[in-house]
């Protein structure tokens, strides 16, 4: 059996196929779902239509056999770097949304866009393959409204997670990041704190002003002045906190706490109290940080920190989306913070780090 000339031009459709194995396009559906039902013979020639016209199955058509599967795109951004440092942030989203999707009977794919990339070029590639029934945005792409007119355009609705900017625009779920962070910054002055510093985020993540406005927020209504030098840029990765941190204990009045935006920069700024031990400003340094990460809250000093609700963000994301898909009614998510309390924040000069 040979490949359609006529058809090189285009991509093959189910209607191709069936018409190639002499059979009805359901029984293409049924063939391609594993169907239980039909003959051997006609199952053949039907995979031997879709090897030889290098057919691939949208996975959205297997509603034609009355199921629900659905292919819903999480559209991601990563460089190497940031993927290593985030990995479990990620992969907390990803497991997530792959969870919701067997219970609701959808499949996932990952589309990774790149970071040096043209943003409608990138849309463009990944929307040329298998058909997305819908689009699910991760941080720090929800704020790219370039990226989000480009999958608009599609006509796939659009989902986003944890966006700042332009709420109104598409159904979106997250958390108050900025009552979050208040809410910790208040913790730390309860305990007796004043100099507390803040590392902040990356600043192409709109959840790294909010939280950085939680801060001064919470800082401000307690009637204390912020000393500017207390505020150092992180960028949302371990090294970063690590050398903001270094930074912090070299000031003539360093903090007694530091409240990192994220759980990686959390962890290199235990690092670099633990590398400076033997400094009193150091060693009893308090560490907060913001995530809620078990692959971090299983270090010792146990973390303090905000925990975000990522895996009920992700089964919000696809509720919506699928929602979204068979023409529902859905509104955006607002979900619940809360604030887990370790051993790495205490009283000021109280407990040694490590």
């Amino acid at each position: 059996m040979t490949k359609d000339v006529s058809l090189s031009a285009r991509k093959p459709t189910i209607k191709d196929v069936a018409t190639q194995a002499g059979v009805s396009f359901k029984t293409v559906s049924r063939v391609l779902n594993a169907e239980a039902g039909v003959r051997p013979d006609v199952r053949d020639r039907v995979r031997a239509a879709v090897s030889a016209l290098g057919y691939t199955p949208n996975l959205a058509a297997r509603g034609l056999s009355g199921g629900r599967s659905r292919l819903i795109g999480l559209v991601t951004y990563a460089t190497a770097e940031a993927f290593l440092e985030n990995y479990a942030y990620l992969m907390t989203l990803e497991t997530g949304l792959i969870e919701r999707c067997q219970a609701l009977g959808c499949s996932l794919a990952v589309e990774i866009v790149r970071a040096d990339a043209e943003p409608e070029a990138e849309i463009r590639a990944l929307t040329s393959g298998l058909t997305k029934d819908a689009f699910i945005l991760s941080p720090p792409l929800v704020d790219n409204m370039r990226i989000i007119a480009a999958l608009e355009a599609t006509g796939a609705p659009v989902v986003r997670i944890a966006p700042t900017l332009e709420l109104d625009r598409c159904v979106h779920v997250g958390m108050d990041d900025e009552a979050a962070a208040a809410d910790m910054t208040r913790h730390l002055l309860a305990l007796g704190h004043r100099r507390i510093a803040l590392i902040s985020g990356h600043p192409g993540h709109g959840a790294a002003e909010s939280r950085r406005q939680g801060y001064i927020r919470a800082m401000r209504t307690a009637g204390l002045v912020i000393d500017p030098g207390l505020i150092r840029q992180g960028w949302f990765t371990e090294v970063s906190g690590f050398e903001a941190t270094m930074a912090l204990l070299d000031m003539d009045n360093p903090p007694t706490a530091v409240f990192a935006s994220n759980d990686m920069m959390a962890v290199g700024a235990r690092r670099a109290a633990r590398l400076r031990s033997d400094e009193p400003a150091a060693a009893c340094l308090s560490i907060a940080g913001f995530d809620g990460l078990r692959t971090v809250l299983a270090g010792w000093p146990t973390l303090t920190t905000v925990r975000q609700p990522l895996t009920e963000m992700a089964w919000a994301a696809l509720d919506a989306a699928d929602a979204l898909v068979e023409g529902r009614e859905t509104a955006s998510t607002l979900l619940p913070y809360s604030l887990l309390a370790g051993a790495s924040v205490s009283t000021p000069q109280a407990v040694p780090i490590g």
